[in-house]
């Protein structure tokens, strides 16, 4: 045994061992990333012809169900959230979450497709960028295993901050531009389901116990409350404006407080050794550089106010 498997011995830090598991888990967030990027267009389409008036409000929620391009986007955000559970059932958040920024990359030549523009040469560089930029992390990361198991305090402490970041950008979003609107949305709605995925592991993780004792504790339901939220804030953001402001933001964010709270809470790890958080540093840099220059492309979306309901199909 080398003094690197010694030192993670000792430290009692378990990785993802390279085989089937990993593979799968790979996929599944993937599949996860894909099933979610595409819902992200359509539910942009559907939102953009709602009145203004009801950002932030459950009445969005209502007219938006009589929708069919906003019905069928939902169904594919549950096939994304299955994913990414089946995924967070055998992985960690920092190995599961980073790879959820593909959305974007999905997102791409969906929504190129139903605006009848053309993928640019830039926009495929920019894809590239963060997709290599992803690799490098994981990469040299090597995301460890954690224990989703957390004291009272600690998640009541985490849901309070949760909470109160997210109220605190929805009153920001009010009262200002459309634009601002749409990235502080954006960013609520990242750090609502950065939470959301955190308590998605847990509860994948009661289930091994049994569907009974998965119901017998408060995680299930914080989650579907949590879950309610984070949808509300994300169809919000997408009704505020283009899809070029709300995405890439909601993109990063989530990733990003997941990951905090995967390292903090659970006590999950990244490769701290040598050079590594250099390596590391630059690889989130060019999964950011690669996110926010794909905004500057007209195929994610316009800053043009969206027709009105007559525009509606």
């Amino acid at each position: 045994m080398g003094v690197d498997s010694l030192t993670d011995w000792g430290l009692g830090v378990l990785h993802h061992h390279i085989g089937r598991s990993l593979v799968s888990i790979i996929v599944l967030s993937i599949a996860s990333a894909a099933s979610y990027g595409l819902a992200a267009v359509l539910q942009h389409h559907a939102t953009g012809q709602e009145p203004a008036e009801l950002s932030v409000r459950v009445g969005l929620l209502v007219r938006l169900a009589h929708r069919p391009m906003w019905l069928v986007g939902n169904l594919l955000d549950g096939l994304g959230y299955l994913f990414q559970f089946l995924a967070l059932r055998r992985g960690s958040l920092l190995l599961v979450e980073p790879l959820l920024v593909l959305s974007l990359v999905f997102a791409l030549p969906v929504s190129a497709w139903l605006d009848h523009r053309r993928i640019s040469v830039s926009d495929v560089g920019s894809a590239v960028i963060m997709m290599a930029g992803l690799a490098v992390f994981l990469g040299v990361a090597h995301p460890g295993l954690g224990d989703p198991h957390a004291s009272g305090e600690a998640w009541i402490f985490l849901t309070v901050v949760i909470a109160a970041a997210c109220g605190l950008m929805v009153v920001g979003s009010r009262g200002g531009s459309r634009r601002r609107a749409a990235v502080l949305l954006g960013a609520g709605s990242g750090t609502a389901f950065g939470y959301v995925a955190a308590l998605t592991e847990r509860t994948g993780h009661l289930l091994d116990g049994g569907v009974i004792h998965a119901l017998a504790s408060w995680e299930p339901y914080a989650l579907v409350v949590g879950g309610v939220g984070a949808l509300l804030l994300t169809q919000s953001a997408f009704h505020a404006g283009a899809l070029r402001l709300s995405l890439p933001t909601l993109t990063v964010a989530q990733p990003l407080v997941a990951v905090v709270i995967g390292i903090v809470l659970f006590g999950e790890s990244i490769n701290s050794r040598g050079p590594a958080p250099g390596w590391e540093s630059l690889g989130l840099a060019m999964v950011v550089f690669g996110v926010f220059t794909l905004t500057k492309s007209p195929v994610i979306g316009t800053d043009e106010p969206s027709p009105g309901p007559e525009g509606a199909s």
